[in-house]
C-alpha cells in the first residue's frame, strides 16, 4: 500500500524514530510527501499565540532529528511547529487542511485504574479522521 502523503505528530517520544521510518517506506517510492509536525499545547490561561521559548526550542530540536532521519528517504519533507489547544484536534485539523492519505502517530501505554487506555489525543484522532491512521504502539519498558 503506498500513500502519496502521511502526516506525522511527533512529541519527543523514543518511538517517534519508528513511526517516521514507517511513514517513510510506505510513501511512493517518488513524489511522496511528508508533513512532520511538534505541537506545543497552549494552557487556556494563555492566549493561543504566547511565546514560549524553552517549548518551542524543544520543539525545534525534534523536528530537526525527524527531519535528519527522514532526508534519507528522499519524499518531499515539510516539518512544521504548531501551537494548539488540543493535540488531537490540531492533528485532524492538519491532517484535513493538507488533504493527506494518512496520519502515522505514535501511542504509548497507558493506564487508567489499572486498566489499558488510549491516549486522549490517539481517540479524538481515530475518531475524527477523514484519512486512514496508523498507530505505533510502544508498550513502556516494566522496571
Amino acid at each position: 500500500m503506498d500513500f502519496s502523503s502521511i502526516l506525522v505528530p511527533v512529541s519527543g517520544s523514543p518511538s517517534d524514530e519508528q513511526t517516521v521510518k514507517l511513514a517513510c517506506e510506505l510513501l511512493k517510492p517518488s513524489g511522496g510527501n511528508l508533513f512532520i509536525i511538534y505541537i506545543i499545547q497552549i494552557n487556556r490561561s494563555l492566549p493561543i499565540d504566547a511565546v514560549l521559548p524553552s517549548e518551542v526550542m524543544i520543539g525545534d530540536n525534534i523536528l530537526k532529528s525527524m527531519e535528519k532521519l527522514a532526508e534519507k528517504f528522499k519524499h518531499q519533507l515539510k516539518a512544521e511547529l504548531i501551537q494548539a489547544r488540543e493535540v488531537g484536534y490540531a492533528i485532524v485539523q492538519e491532517a484535513t487542511r493538507r488533504k493527506v492519505d494518512g496520519i502515522a502517530m505514535t501511542s504509548t501505554d497507558s493506564k487508567m485504574f489499572g486498566r489499558f487506555e488510549l491516549e486522549k489525543s490517539v481517540t479524538y484522532v481515530l475518531k475524527n479522521a477523514e484519512c486512514k491512521v496508523l498507530l505505533w504502539h510502544d508498550q513502556k519498558t516494566k522496571k
